[in-house]
């Protein structure tokens, strides 16, 4: 392959000499460098990416929905952009094809979004699939009665672990309770009595993804995380003491495969009590046992 030359004037410059002099005149390195990268496939699903089967669009659409939050329940083009790092384009397209189809509504004071009732109505035909709620709810009002504590029920949503039955002993509780709620895989009592209604493989292959998914989770409750998995055998229950609120605790058991196949776990959590590790092993833990048993 013959070199190639560039006339400059009357000066004769090779390709990468006039290349090198493009990048330092309009300083098209720092740029590649500093510019934020807008990705195709959303960022929280880039091990997709390259899968001509994964449809690309549709996933934008549905992570956008996941932005929406009790803490952010109102969101901007701008921010839904930032957060999905996506051109504003995309994101206005996507926000009028959701709006037109009714899973999002445009607040009429800011003009900014929020969740449409849509959301709900895809919802609610998937709950009625888990026949167990309407077993459990009797059981689960009984045993938040007599502890007083609260009783739920949970399944997997990627790494956390997501309510589909609650059942509160009063209505004071300030941290989040209620279906529909979502908490760490890691750091509770339901997370970790959910990976313990895995089978082995499962339960390995999930902690490895956790190590790499939500490492901040990780750091902060591996410790704790690993010693449940290790003294399940002795006690038959998980537990976690203060790790995600401080004045919270809560034990949990695993309920192995419920409707659909689906492995999940029931806890009894309390907030405001002294934390007592032991009391939740010996004295609420048996009770939730007996619960799961009678739900098999």
């Amino acid at each position: 392959m013959k070199d190639i030359t560039v006339m400059l004037g009357d000066t004769a410059l090779d390709a990468a000499t006039v290349f090198r002099y493009i990048d330092i005149r309009f300083n098209m390195t720092n740029k590649l460098k500093t510019s934020s990268p807008i990705y195709r496939t959303p960022i929280t699903l880039l091990e997709h990416a390259g899968d001509r089967q994964f449809a690309t669009t549709l996933a934008r659409g549905m992570e956008l929905l996941r932005c929406f939050t009790p803490l952010d329940p109102v969101l901007g083009n701008r921010e839904l952009a930032r957060r999905m790092q996506l051109p504003a384009a995309t994101i206005s397209r996507l926000t009028y094809t959701l709006v037109t189809m009714g899973y999002l509504a445009q607040d009429e004071h800011q003009g900014k979004y929020r969740l449409g009732s849509a959301v709900i109505s895809l919802a609610h035909p998937m709950l009625e699939l888990f026949n167990i709620r309407r077993r459990a709810r009797p059981l689960m009002l009984d045993l938040a009665h007599k502890t007083g504590g609260s009783v739920s029920i949970g399944i997997r949503d990627r790494f956390n672990i997501v309510y589909i039955e609650a059942i509160r002993s009063d209505n004071k509780r300030i941290y989040p309770l209620d279906v529909g709620t979502s908490h760490s895989m890691v750091g509770t009592a339901i997370g970790r009595a959910f990976l313990m209604s895995c089978t082995l493989a499962e339960r390995e292959a999930l902690l490895n993804q956790l190590r790499l998914k939500v490492p901040h989770e990780w750091e902060r409750h591996e410790d704790e995380l690993l010693r449940n998995v290790a003294e399940y055998p002795r006690h038959g229950c998980c537990v976690s003491v203060g790790e995600i609120y401080e004045d919270v605790q809560a034990v949990a058991v695993p309920l192995g495969r419920i409707d659909r196949g689906e492995p999940a776990s029931v806890n009894c959590s309390f907030q405001g009590k002294a934390l007592n590790r032991e009391w939740l092993i010996t004295q609420i833990g048996p009770q939730l046992q007996t619960l799961a048993r009678l739900l098999l």
